[in-house]
């Protein structure tokens, strides 16, 4: 099972980052127990070439089949959004669905570069310095986040938005 890295919040809605849900057989369980741990929205960052190379192409009907939204909003791996105007919309959807107390999850392939970057980003609006929810994710993620320094440096650009 793909673990949920809970990251702490200065609200009550919650916030995890996670590796892309195991395949197969596998799938249909792993986002079930999403939708059990209360997650109300799934946001995959995955490139549409990854989500067929790991056999993903199911995902967004089975999240919506265990009662949760799902997001795709692809970005290389290793990389930052293409476009900011688009990734600080996704920001400010997230933010206001945790500001009324909903969970959300973001993963990419390996849950360390981008869905950190993505995470960061929300945090912000929240009002959280970004180094420090670059903190609370290493935290919660167990490793340095994000992946890259570029990701990084977008991060701190984005707070400036």
């Amino acid at each position: 099972m793909s673990r949920l890295h809970w990251i702490d919040l200065p609200i009550s809605g919650r916030l995890a980052i996670a590796a892309r849900p195991r395949a197969g057989d596998w799938l249909d369980d792993e986002i079930g127990a999403w939708a059990s741990d209360g997650v109300a929205v799934v946001v995959s960052l995955l490139e549409p070439a990854e989500v067929h190379d790991l056999g993903l192409e199911r995902e967004a009907a089975l999240c919506q089949l265990h009662g949760m939204a799902f997001l795709s909003f692809p970005i290389p791996d290793r990389a930052v959004p293409a476009s900011r105007s688009a990734a600080v919309q996704l920001t400010r959807d997230l933010e206001a669905r945790l500001i009324t107390g909903d969970a959300a999850l973001i993963h990419c392939r390996a849950g360390i570069g981008r869905s950190a970057a993505i995470a960061a980003c929300v945090m912000i609006r929240l009002g959280v310095d970004a180094a420090e929810a670059l903190s609370r994710i290493t935290a919660a993620r167990g490793v340095p986040v994000p992946d890259t320094e570029e990701q990084r440096a977008w991060v701190m650009e984005m707070t400036r938005k």
